[in-house]
């Protein structure tokens, strides 16, 4: 949670310089610029101007006159300001008589700062991120809500603050799971906000139905006979709550109805570096994140044996394991559970299995790599295309065996004014659903199954050559031995006043609290490439490089190791 001093940060700082547009962005901007009518083309560059900086055109048309508005004392045409922004924001565009042209170039003008940024994504002379104190930010535009309208040139002015300080999400950023942007996927999400229907079929068939046959591929793809079992699209990490819930509902349906008091004390087991929607998963379910059991890991994969011996201890203590939740894919080490050995674990006792495979299911797409999801034929599999397949935020899935039935007696609540008897929305815990599998369902057709294969091996192969190049280069040392599972590579950085300090706890400290946080607060305001860092366990603060951007290169991987040793070699 934000704290006043985090609000505070960066109040002595004001005088920072923001970035500017790269040569090749600005060429690019004066040519589209040119093709463009007037009005428009000459705004296309504005991508970097802060509100402060708006340019003067003397030649732009002011809005005509209106009728006298709500709350307005005129009893002649209004010109006065009481109404002026509201009439020329909603009285000129749709749904106003006769708005569709002004609605037009309105849009488009939206559509020429996007154009603008998404050059701007792919070029790598632009920063990953104009960086500012939250106080900075705050200082330097307008954020607050008014009571009175804005202008239209005032809202195109908004859109371009916006993502001059975003994040770009660009070959030479590393920071996050979900990198890069698909242009297809961009497409589909812009047609998905233009619909703007709930997802239900009578209002939005052909996306019920595009789900329905992606949910059939991706379980085709896991392994289950013909496709057979359910599933649906959910926001983000909801798809293991939704596992567990259903795992729950399958061994005590009354739950439904009576709720938690009515069964036994459950208990779920996970391992202990599995994500943290598990244990949130038990908590927001009234299981309770003391009853999530975390199983010791070896190198961020599960031991199956410890697994055994926790389930036993459970049920001596009267306790009911009803669910195990293997991960593929581990958000820090890349790891992937033994999952066969899990497997034949939750035959034995009866326990539903579930796979995380938010990261590294889509590894499955793969021959060459599937092989590391051997296994993954669990009663439930959550994948989440937004990572490794590049799809749009937000795109993830919870994928069911069992055949469809379950997933709708355990949500439904048959709200006959919302649903028909036959549709799909009532096995959802939302009732307002975003059409989320357009993007992946488009995104697929364009590239096919072997166009993602393409794209998650060459990010595999970034990845091991990260790690040769590393692995024994001076001033690095691994977190853990041997060759990542996944794009995940972990890595201490040693610079030269550190590489030699022979007091081991002394080096660690300066390790944990002077190279990563110095060196990625350096990352940041140079802006020029971004990669995370983080503990785990008794392993104090190392890199965890992650590659998902089909768009990187060897190049940008040389990039990143030269520039962490340029911004270290002073500590």
């Amino acid at each position: 949670m934000a704290s006043h001093g985090f609000w505070s940060l960066g109040a002595d700082n004001t005088g920072a310089n923001p970035g500017s547009q790269s040569p090749s962005t600005r060429a690019w901007c004066q040519a589209a610029a040119q093709k463009l009518p007037v009005g428009i083309g000459s705004k296309l560059c504005l991508l970097n101007v802060g509100e402060g900086e708006k340019p003067v055109d003397p030649g732009a048309k002011q809005p005509p006159p209106s009728a006298p508005g709500p709350g307005c004392g005129c009893t002649k045409t209004c010109t006065c300001n009481k109404t002026a922004a509201f009439s020329d924001l909603y009285s000129t565009l749709l749904p106003a008589a006769d708005g569709d042209s002004k609605t037009m170039t309105f849009l488009q003008e939206v559509v020429d700062i996007l154009l603008a940024y998404i050059v701007e994504s792919f070029d790598r002379e632009t920063k990953v991120i104009d960086f500012h104190y939250p106080n900075e930010l705050l200082q330097m535009n307008n954020w607050e809500l008014q009571s009175q309208p804005a202008s239209l040139d005032d809202i195109l002015i908004s859109c371009r603050a916006t993502l001059k300080y975003a994040i770009k999400t660009h070959p030479r950023y590393f920071n996050q799971l979900s990198t890069g942007l698909d242009m297809v996927g961009l497409a589909a999400d812009w047609l998905t906000s233009t619909a703007n229907t709930n997802f239900t079929y009578e209002v939005a068939p052909v996306f019920v139905l595009l789900e329905y046959v992606t949910l059939k591929k991706m379980r085709e793809i896991i392994g289950w006979s013909d496709g057979r079992g359910d599933g649906i699209f959910s926001p983000g990490a909801i798809s293991n709550m939704y596992a567990m819930l259903l795992a729950r509902f399958k061994m005590f349906p009354e739950v439904k109805e009576k709720g938690m008091s009515c069964i036994p004390k459950l208990v779920a087991f996970t391992s202990e570096h599995s994500h943290f929607s598990i244990k949130k998963g038990a908590a927001a379910l009234g299981i309770g994140t003391e009853s999530v059991v975390c199983i010791k890991a070896d190198e961020g994969k599960m031991i199956p044996a410890d697994l055994e011996r926790r389930i036993l201890e459970a049920k001596q203590k009267g306790l009911v394991p009803f669910f195990v939740s293997a991960t593929a894919g581990t958000t820090v080490y890349g790891a992937f559970d033994p999952l066969i050995a899990v497997s034949d674990i939750c035959k034995k006792y009866n326990i539903w299995m579930h796979v995380d495979g938010a990261w590294g299911g889509s590894l499955l797409m793969s021959r060459r790599h599937r092989w590391k999801l051997d296994g993954v034929e669990a009663n439930s599999v959550t994948w989440n295309p937004h990572k490794m397949m590049g799809v749009p935020l937000q795109c993830s899935a919870l994928l069911v065996r069992e055949e469809q039935g379950l997933m709708q007696s355990c949500n439904q609540m048959h709200a006959c004014y919302l649903f028909q008897q036959d549709d799909t929305g009532d096995k959802a815990l939302q009732c307002g659903r975003h059409v989320d599998i357009f993007k992946l369902w488009l995104m697929w057709r364009a590239k096919g199954t072997i166009g993602f294969e393409a794209q998650i091996d060459k990010c595999l192969e970034l990845s091991e050559y990260l790690y040769n190049k590393i692995k024994d280069r001076e001033g690095y040392e691994m977190v853990f031995d041997g060759k990542p599972q996944h794009t995940n590579v972990c890595f201490w950085y040693l610079p030269p006043g550190v590489r030699y300090i022979e007091d081991k706890d002394e080096k660690k400290k300066q390790l944990h609290k002077q190279v990563a946080p110095v060196i990625k607060a350096r990352m940041m305001e140079y802006g020029t490439t971004m990669v995370s860092y983080q503990p785990q366990g008794d392993k104090v603060n190392f890199f965890r490089m992650v590659i998902s951007n089909p768009a990187a290169t060897f190049e940008d991987i040389d990039f990143l190791i030269e520039e962490i040793e340029r911004l270290g070699q002073d500590l």
